[in-house]
């Protein structure tokens, strides 16, 4: 049984660099060549991850429930790139399971959801399994998706797209978080032109493909500071998960401008977030 959260999203990127310090040790460099839609039929890598996340085994079997999302070791995001907590997860997977009766275990097709984000923190997989009460398996890596529904993972330290535009040749296989570093080489063309939409995505794409919270934060809070709600919202998620001096008030203060907006999700964790204060 499948449940997809994936954006369908297009991916543009130069040669990226992680350059953060990693729940893992990783190593390597992986080049992946883009698809030249002059010499051959090609497929926009979101696109694909769409197509082939249909086909991933276990999609037709009611005992096994397939979540399709992006993530990282930390957290997951939803298909419109906002920080999704491990409980907004199980409340969807548990309205899944009340509806479909049969699910006995769940799959997350999803990057590094069974990696621990740092000593002493359990994995993705595990935190959403004490949740929902079901066995949850996760990813040791990036996911890799093959147009027949395989996966295999990897842990390369730095990835390059050979490319301005991720695109695929019709049957390659797609490297799923590649989908989202395409505003990470137009950080500082965004910044320039006060681009909240591509500084949004500059911090989905530094958390999600780098690795790297730290710029994600950065990014997500250059584009709050233009205004933009999910930015906002993302940045106080991970001020919060962080727990450092001064991260929760910066934190309200985020949730705070995003639900003035209208940010129904940042009005509800404003809520929260004062109720634990009182």
């Amino acid at each position: 049984m499948k449940y997809l959260l994936s954006a369908l999203l297009l991916a543009a990127s130069v040669p990226v660099l992680a350059d953060c310090k990693q729940p893992v040790p990783l190593s390597g460099l992986i080049t992946v060549s883009s698809c030249d839609p002059a010499k051959s039929a090609c497929l926009p890598a979101g696109q694909a991850i769409v197509e082939y996340a249909d086909k991933v085994a276990g999609n037709d079997d009611p005992t096994q429930l397939n979540m399709a999302l992006h993530a990282n070791p930390w957290r997951f995001y939803d298909g419109d790139m906002r920080i999704q907590t491990v409980a907004e997860l199980a409340r969807k997977v548990k309205e899944v399971i009340e509806k479909e009766k049969k699910v006995e275990r769940i799959a997350l097709v999803a990057s590094w959801t069974g990696v621990a984000p740092a000593p002493g923190r359990k994995p993705l997989a595990q935190q959403l399994a004490e949740v929902v009460g079901l066995p949850v398996g996760g990813l040791q890596g990036f996911l890799w998706l093959t147009r027949d529904g395989s996966i295999r993972t990897t842990q390369q330290a730095a990835t390059a797209l050979n490319g301005n535009v991720y695109r695929i040749a019709e049957g390659e296989e797609v490297m799923v978080s590649l989908a989202t570093g395409w505003a990470i080489s137009q950080e500082a063309e965004f910044l320039t032109q006060n681009n909240a939409e591509g500084l949004f995505h500059v911090g989905v794409g530094a958390d999600i493909l780098l690795l790297c919270p730290e710029r994600a934060l950065q990014a997500f809070e250059a584009a709050a500071r233009l205004s933009h709600p999910i930015a906002a919202y993302n940045a106080a998620l991970i001020r919060l998960d962080r727990k450092q001096k001064g991260d929760r008030e910066a934190a309200q203060a985020l949730l705070k401008q995003a639900a003035a907006a209208g940010d129904k999700p940042a009005q509800v964790a404003l809520q929260k977030l004062r109720s634990k204060q009182r």
